[in-house]
């Protein structure tokens, strides 16, 4: 994992305590992606467990540039394994699971309402040394 990713990673994974599902996560992580410029998209769909047959339906992620996606909400529905993604990883490192969706547009939601939705966690995740470093996390 680049530098980049990781401490995208580091910042993020203050939102696995927020009591909310992959579609509410999906659409606070990508407002504070938003926020600081830097390019993702929001996916909707299911993810397959290929060794136990399990599907999660419907199930919402974010996908970056270069195979990276985000998703801190597939283990809650396929097991607390480590060949289950958590976190920003590449997806190419987890032959296990197979994600399929469609682009899911994601509106542009005020502060307030975000600390709301995330029992305050929003106001103190700050990834904006991030988007400066974007260019270079290829």
């Amino acid at each position: 994992m680049s530098n980049w990713h990781d401490e995208l990673e580091f910042a993020l994974l203050r939102f696995e305590d927020a009591r909310i599902d992959s579609n509410y996560m999906t659409f606070v992580i990508s407002n504070v992606l938003s926020e600081h410029g830097i390019f993702h998209q929001c996916r909707v769909g299911y993810v397959e467990d290929r060794q136990s047959g399990t599907i999660t339906f419907p199930h919402c992620w974010i996908e970056l540039e270069q195979g990276w996606f985000i998703d801190l909400r597939l283990r809650q529905w396929l097991g607390d394994e480590d060949e289950i993604p958590h976190g920003v990883f590449q997806l190419s490192g987890y032959p296990r699971v197979r994600y399929q969706g469609t682009a899911l547009p994601v509106p542009r939601a005020d502060r307030e309402e975000l600390d709301v939705m995330t029992d305050d966690i929003y106001s103190k995740v700050k990834l904006s040394w991030l988007a400066e470093q974007s260019s270079n996390a290829a």
